[in-house]
């Protein structure tokens, strides 16, 4: 009897591919992390390290966890800011290309209301938001990051905690 399902890639190539076939938003993939969110993480955990000192495997698993789920937030903030930018330079686009044309007076230009048509352009930039959708993912990880932070903080305090009590009694 054959099987009449697919068993999933076989080439590397293929491979390659489906590995990131859940891939949505890259809130959560690790492979995703850029060079500059690398240093993030590696700041963090050190400063982390220093601050609560673990001595034990759950205490350093603790530490790495909460400075993982600290560069998750910075690269939320990092996303977020991003999707304001692309916002941003969309209106600015729009307007300059002249591709909205109820925008087309804005583009007439003299002397006299130059200065009038470049505040109109910078209220419009201002204005300008994100996808709806978009912005809801982010509020949604945002929320999910912080209570993960809080939680993990909790829990390295308390067990860094119970270890210096036990140190002390004994």
């Amino acid at each position: 009897m054959s099987n009449t399902k697919s068993t999933g890639p076989k080439s590397l190539a293929g491979k390659e591919i489906a590995s990131i076939n859940a891939f949505k938003h890259g809130l959560t993939a690790q492979k995703w992390i850029s060079p500059e969110l690398g240093k993030y993480f590696e700041q963090v955990l050190k400063a982390l390290t220093d601050e609560y000192l673990p001595q034990t495997p759950t205490e350093i698993l603790l530490v790495e966890r909460v400075a993982t789920t600290m560069t998750k937030a910075k690269r939320l903030t990092n996303i977020e800011d991003a999707q304001f930018q692309l916002a941003r330079r969309l209106v600015a686009q729009d307007i300059d290309g002249g591709v909205a044309p109820h925008r087309k007076d804005m583009l007439r230009l003299t002397r006299e209301n130059a200065t009038i048509n470049q505040e109109i352009i910078k209220l419009h930039q201002d204005a300008s938001m994100p996808s709806i959708e978009v912005m809801n993912i982010i509020n949604r990880q945002q929320n999910s990051l912080s209570r993960q932070l809080s939680k993990e903080l909790s829990e390295l305090i308390t067990i860094i905690g119970l270890r210096k009590n036990l140190t002390v009694t004994n």
